[in-house]
């Protein structure tokens, strides 16, 4: 098995047996898009529940509702007075819930319009609905975190739990639970009805950035500054993995909808891509040219989308390649020598000729790793 730190040198190793014109293509084969309609940062996204719209904020105190197959802006929501820090949509995808400074707002996105939510006083820096949207959480530089009742406006609880500031808050899949993560490095589990703790985690070294529960509601990822991703049994309390590898602060941690990925964002100008089963990081990827905010996967959990202080919104798909070439990478590389289709153009080989052989090393390339993405799935289900 290749160290995770080796990956992205060897993959370079393994695009450079081909031209350079094909290694650029490599490089970029699973970016799909690079969305630049914003000006300034783009500090927040969420994908649609149906996958066919992507909400970005940014510093220009603009909210883009755009298609992410052409970047097309579809719709501009206009209104908030500071930059937008945070964007979560409802699961049935009629609301569309926003952060930024003290103003929390509620779009409507079948009537239009939208609803303020006021309480706060310092800067909100978390928000998040329930499954039902009935109610959401909203966090900011305090030590305690709100819930809401989004129909009628007014504030149900105001936990307090932490010593420090809570940033995060979400809740359980089920409604059942709440998590909230503090600048006091502490996770705290809580029912959700009674408002009791359930379990008090001495968590990270540094501040908690991000928080999120797995689909089925048994682990609880947790980010930090102190650049480690955590994933807890939220029944026990006790710690489940650690995932480490990030250069600087991990920001956002997001589950894949069907449960057997996570996705970090780092203000190390990375996102990374974590195969559950193993603890893992199958590919790393390296386009943003500055710290990231957030991202999120579509509801396939073959896509993924990510946000950067470098104004960009890009999205990719999860490729079996990423797979073959992190597990099989010396068999894949002896697989490509011994064809000889990977070969520079070979003294006498006509232009069209060494086209066709192109041609033929793309297509096998791809079978390659079809093939040994095959025989990755095999070994875990064994």
């Amino acid at each position: 098995m290749i160290h995770p730190k080796r990956f992205l040198i060897l993959s370079s190793i393994l695009a450079c047996m081909v031209s350079p014109s094909k290694l650029e293509a490599q490089a970029d084969e699973d970016l799909l898009l690079t969305f630049k309609g914003h000006k300034g940062p783009v500090y927040s996204l969420a994908v649609h529940p149906d996958g066919s719209t992507i909400a970005t904020g940014a510093e220009d105190l603009l909210i883009h509702l755009w298609d992410p197959v052409s970047g097309e802006i579809l719709k501009t929501l206009e209104g908030h007075a500071k930059p937008v820090k945070y964007l979560c949509f409802s699961n049935d995808g009629r609301y569309l819930l926003s952060a930024g400074s003290t103003d929390i707002r509620i779009w409507d996105l079948e009537e239009g319009g939208y609803k303020k939510y006021v309480k706060h006083v310092t800067h909100v820096y978390n928000v998040n609905f329930n499954s039902d949207a009935s109610r959401f959480l909203s966090t900011s530089l305090k030590p305690k975190f709100i819930e809401w009742d989004r129909k009628e406006r007014q504030v149900i609880n105001e936990y307090e739990l932490h010593d420090r500031s809570c940033l995060v808050a979400d809740y359980s899949p089920d409604n059942t639970k709440i998590a909230s993560g503090s600048l006091d490095r502490t996770i705290k589990i809580t029912d959700a009805e009674t408002g009791e703790i359930i379990h008090s985690i001495s968590a990270h070294g540094e501040n908690i950035l991000s928080l999120d529960f797995s689909p089925n509601g048994t682990l609880l990822a947790s980010a930090s500054m102190d650049k480690n991703i955590k994933l807890w049994n939220v029944e026990t309390g006790k710690i489940h993995k650690l995932l480490g590898g990030h250069a600087h602060a991990v920001v956002y941690v997001r589950f894949s909808p069907d449960g057997r990925y996570l996705l970090s964002a780092s203000y190390d100008k990375t996102a990374k891509l974590w195969e559950l089963s193993t603890g893992n990081c199958v590919y790393t990827f390296v386009d943003h040219t500055d710290g990231l905010y957030a991202a999120d996967f579509f509801p396939d959990s073959k896509k993924l989308a990510t946000c950067s202080n470098d104004e960009t919104v890009k999205i990719y798909k999860i490729s079996q390649r990423f797979f073959a070439e992190y597990y099989y990478f010396t068999d894949l590389q002896n697989d490509m020598q011994e064809s000889g289709l990977f070969e520079e153009r070979r003294k006498g080989e006509k232009k069209d000729e060494y086209k066709q052989r192109q041609e033929k090393a793309s297509k096998f390339r791809k079978e390659l790793h079809e093939k040994y993405y095959r025989m990755h799935l095999g070994g875990l289900n064994n």
